[in-house]
């Protein structure tokens, strides 16, 4: 069973370097972008010369988040020629789209949270426990001592609130509660982050929530939630896939359900996203089809219409439910 590097060997990457590329998966979300620019922050202070590299447009939801004063790469053939990368909020290096080749050009500290992460790094520092990426960083500064600025505490924020559901999700604890608390004290705003991810909705995306609620399907006694997306949908609302983040939790949070499941047709393949309540392990179900995630939390792409691919899965799910 693969085991954590040492946190001294953790301390001398960083210490050792003085140029890093900062990655995270494809599909940003909350965690990936705030964990990236807090770290950011945090090894900028530090004289380090840092760049974050990214894959395509951020969704219009965290748009408000991005750190104009930072070093932004948009990596789409080549990448930078940095010889010490860092990876966070990745499962796995396929998870890196254009940038999946990395290993073969550099040294990667791979920090993640994500229970079937496949230490596919030269240096690994896993915890499953951590209710984000984010939470490690904070944890990692506070040991080695890193200086954590008011716009490194802003984002670690913007990555704990977005994995923890603004702290709905079972994965928060006292611990989260506690370093939230703390970060606040540092300068991070929670309001802003609460208004800007949750009351700034435009009228495109509401109108495709319309439509997808109205395709709610309740199945498997009560138990399983689907709700479905297709391409006619996003272009009679003129929006794209990053508009639904968060649909599913619609399906998620119906009285009785215990697995919450979108299906949305992208560009001849389904993008499946999965959430649970209290005891299916979704990330199971999702590694059957070639995904992964959370216990709680995860998704998968399948090949194939919405009717074959909703067909297979939710035969699946109904094994578990």
């Amino acid at each position: 069973m693969p085991v954590n590097n040492n946190l001294s060997e953790i301390e001398s990457f960083i210490q050792n370097n003085n140029e890093f590329l900062l990655l995270g998966h494809e599909n940003i979300d909350g965690d990936c972008l705030g964990s990236l620019q807090g770290l950011a922050y945090i090894l900028a202070e530090m004289d380090k010369d840092i760049t974050i590299g990214y894959y395509q447009a951020l969704p219009d939801i965290l748009q408000f988040a991005v750190a104009e004063d930072l070093r932004f790469s948009l990596i789409e053939d080549e990448i930078p020629d940095i010889s010490q990368v860092i990876v966070l909020d990745s499962s796995g290096i396929d998870r890196l789209g254009p940038a999946v080749d990395i290993s073969q050009q550099a040294e990667i500290l791979n920090i993640d949270h994500h229970e079937d992460n496949n230490f596919y790094g030269d240096l690994n520092y896993i915890s499953p426990a951590a209710a984000a990426t984010g939470t490690i960083i904070y944890n990692l500064a506070r040991e080695f001592n890193w200086p954590i600025t008011d716009r490194a505490a802003q984002n670690l924020v913007l990555a704990i609130v977005s994995d923890t559901g603004f702290f709905r999700y079972s994965n928060t604890d006292a611990q989260t509660l506690a370093t939230v608390k703390e970060l606040m004290e540092l300068g991070a705003d929670l309001h802003k982050i609460n208004r800007a991810l949750y009351s700034q909705n435009k009228p495109e995306r509401m109108r495709l929530l319309g439509r997808t609620l109205s395709k709610l399907e309740i199945i498997a006694a009560r138990k399983v939630a689907c709700l479905y997306i297709d391409e006619e949908d996003y272009q009679q609302t003129g929006t794209t896939p990053q508009d639904n983040e968060g649909f599913v939790n619609y399906a998620r949070d119906i009285a009785d359900v215990e697995v919450g499941i979108l299906f949305s047709r992208e560009n001849n393949q389904v993008k499946v996203s999965f959430r649970s309540n209290n005891y299916v392990k979704v990330n199971e179900i999702a590694a059957e089809f070639g995904g992964g995630g959370h216990p709680r939390a995860a998704g998968c792409k399948i090949t194939g219409g919405l009717t074959e691919v909703s067909k297979k899965v939710i035969a699946e799910v109904k094994n578990h439910v």
